[in-house]
């Protein structure tokens, strides 16, 4: 379909359609997913076709019980009518690694732009009525915004039109505009002494450089651990997205570690997610997996690990097999794998509501007891110990 009705099929709906695939509960909603993925192909094709396709997904996931696929899939649907824009989706499922950060850096361009031309605009309204007074000047831009404030106010009415992928940013940022800036200050105060981390104030108050450089570092660490909560918390995120968030900051994992391995790819066919270094030189290997996926499931009256902490389990188990036959050329890096240890991060028990924090754990607990070089934690697991260990160091 031509012109600004057409319908979307692109980049992004195929990486949407695959994340539905990969999450959906059903083969019955797993084909129907597929059978729109295999229609788009490339070059992706959309029209009536694939939106019939996507309607029949949703049908097939509400028989079938899976409200979270017929979710997604309605968002889908939206996508490719023009309901919802392409930077929310990136957003809300975490799609296209790095997307987001250039459209924000784009329009953050385009808004720069726009303030090059409201200066020039204002100064040739001032020439034209220099009798002008606020109320004048805020009447006339809002007359110039007319088609950016209709567009958001037909959107949120339902009387929205089909856009193209194109224009998306601009629809998007003119919602953030009218719906945030408007009615919220333009800048905000600077945060105040009292609203610094619990703790950090004490120690900044000292007058030795040591301890400000340590109330530097605890605010820094502060901010990176809430960072890393938004991006594990996020029930879309991936385990790159995962892993690249917990980049470099090994201290999470305790004080019994001084450092991460700059070297990932220690031996042939082997590259580690975070390899860490104990004072002695002796690997920790760090096996990441996402955290929207089940750590324990039921067993006639009982709990068990689920077959991906399994699964993850086996690929620590490899990874120690082959550093400890490597062992002599992985030494040549300075790094001893002798004795070395492993843990797999897994599972969330707010991203699995089906038992509780206390049951995860200590089925987690009695597992790892028949466990030698690997344990196994919940990302919540390793990220409360972390704040607790902030907290401490603020002391």
């Amino acid at each position: 379909m031509a012109g600004r009705n057409r319908i979307r099929s692109d980049s992004v709906m195929t990486s949407f359609l695959r994340l539905i695939h990969s999450l959906a509960e059903s083969e019955q909603v797993k084909s129907a997913v597929q059978d729109v993925l295999d229609h788009i192909g490339y070059p992706y094709r959309g029209g009536k076709t694939m939106l019939d396709l996507i309607r029949f997904a949703i049908r097939q996931a509400e028989i079938g019980g899976d409200p979270g696929s017929a979710s997604r899939l309605d968002d889908a649907l939206g996508y490719a009518t023009g309901r919802v824009l392409s930077p929310d989706l990136e957003d809300r499922y975490q799609l296209l690694d790095g997307e987001s950060s250039r459209t924000l850096g784009a329009l953050e361009l385009a808004m720069s732009n726009t303030h090059l031309a409201i200066s020039v605009l204002f100064e040739a309204f001032l020439e034209e009525h220099p009798e002008a007074g606020v109320v004048e000047a805020r009447e006339y831009f809002r007359r110039l915004a007319k088609a950016s404030i209709q567009v958001v106010e037909d959107r949120e009415a339902g009387t929205y039109r089909v856009h193209r992928l194109e224009v998306d940013g601009q629809i998007w940022l003119a919602e953030a505009l009218l719906r945030r800036t408007m009615y919220e200050p333009l800048t905000r105060p600077a945060p105040s002494v009292s609203e610094l981390p619990p703790g950090s104030l004490a120690i900044l108050s000292r007058a030795d450089a040591e301890s400000v450089l340590a109330g530097m570092q605890l605010c820094l660490r502060r901010r990176k651990l809430a960072e890393i909560r938004r991006v594990v918390e996020h029930p879309y995120s991936s385990e790159r997205q995962i892993q690249g968030a917990l980049t470099g900051a090994w201290w999470l994992f305790g004080g019994e570690y001084v450092g991460q391995s700059l070297r990932r790819r220690l031996t042939r066919g082997l590259e580690l997610d975070i390899p860490l270094l104990r004072p002695d030189g002796v690997l920790h290997v760090v096996e990441l997996k996402r955290a929207a996926v089940k750590a324990i499931e039921g067993h006639r009256t009982s709990t068990i690990p689920s077959a991906d902490v399994h699964k993850g389990v086996a690929q620590a188990q490899n990874y120690l097999k082959l550093l400890d036959e490597n062992r002599d050329m992985v030494l040549e890096h300075g790094v001893d794998t002798r004795r070395a240890t492993a843990v797999l991060v897994i599972g969330h028990p707010d991203l699995q509501t089906r038992f509780s924090e206390a049951q995860i754990n200590e089925t987690l607990r009695v597992y790892n007891s028949h466990l030698s070089r690997i344990e196994v934690i919940t990302y919540k697991q390793l990220l409360d110990a972390a704040e607790r260990a902030l907290d401490l160091t603020a002391l």
